[in-house]
């Protein structure tokens, strides 16, 4: 797996980076060891330091995790922790996915626009950025592929990303999905139900 890490407006040490690198991959490992690769950021501000983790565990999934801690070695633990517990879950869908595969065929939303009711998650209120200026980070190309508006949903929630484009299914017209503000969920698909097997 790629590890890369760096500090802003704090130096990263090279104790820390070993030990940042080693506890990543044994956690990464135990779900996904054939994971590409990983950014880990770390900040400080007003004595209290900031991870940030990026995983890609294949070109198209990503997993994020973010935490705190009062020494970059806490704030590291416990971003660690977040990130195993997300993968852990991923993992055990995988295997649950597979064996009722065939059942969300029939289970899509009809609807060329929809909020669908998702409950706000405290941790989405708690991940906010602690800096002036984001963080930027340079993305691997992204293949878009075809599901189905719930399968899109299930990918979004277990790689905990704010925003998921992919072909619709049923029509295989271009959709997006995103979390709002206010911790729904938008959909938007402009061709609507149209019957097309084809773009």
């Amino acid at each position: 797996m790629n590890f890369k890490i760096f500090g802003k407006q704090v130096k990263v040490g090279e104790t820390f980076s070993k030990y940042s690198n080693l506890n990543l991959i044994q956690v990464v490992n135990k779900y996904f060891p054939n994971a590409v690769s990983s950014i880990v950021s770390l900040s400080k501000k007003n004595k209290i330091f900031y991870i940030i983790i990026v995983l890609h565990i294949t070109k198209k999934m990503e997993f994020t995790a973010q935490s705190s801690g009062e020494t970059a070695k806490l704030a590291f633990d416990s971003t660690l922790e977040k990130l195993s517990k997300q993968l852990r879950r991923y993992k055990r869908k995988i295997k649950n996915y597979k064996h009722n595969e065939n059942s969300h065929k029939s289970n899509v939303l009809d609807a060329q626009f929809q909020i669908i009711n998702e409950p706000s998650s405290n941790d989405l209120k708690k991940e906010q950025n602690n800096d002036d200026e984001p963080l930027i980070f340079a993305e691997l190309n992204t293949e878009i592929e075809e599901l189905t508006v719930i399968d899109a949903l299930e990918k979004m929630k277990l790689g905990n990303i704010s925003a998921l484009m992919f072909r619709n299914k049923k029509h295989s017209g271009l959709n997006m999905i995103y979390k709002r503000e206010d911790g729904l969920i938008g959909w938007v698909d402009p061709r609507g139900n149209r019957n097309l097997a084809k773009v």
